[in-house]
């Protein structure tokens, strides 16, 4: 069984172990807290469905803001590691 090399992230005195090239980046780059707020942002959105036409327009307000994040994970070469 061939072994796997672990990646790390050193911040400081403090090293965390990431589970994927794109995790070691989001934290590398410190943007748990902004993907947390967006993801919360998501929810406070989703919570407001109430008839259909409020579902379109927020689907898509989503679908525009993930097809925006997915252009720039493709421009720094991390579309493989989305999917």
């Amino acid at each position: 069984m061939k072994t796997k090399n672990p990646l790390y992230v050193v911040k400081g005195k403090e090293v965390q172990e990431a589970s994927s090239m794109f995790d070691l980046v989001i934290k590398k780059l410190n943007l748990e807290p902004a993907i947390n707020i967006l993801k919360n942002i998501f929810f406070l959105l989703l919570e407001q469905i109430e008839n259909f036409a409020t579902y379109k327009a927020i689907k898509g307000f989503i679908d525009e803001m993930m097809a925006k994040m997915m252009e720039i994970a493709k421009r720094f070469g991390f579309e493989q590691h989305l999917t």
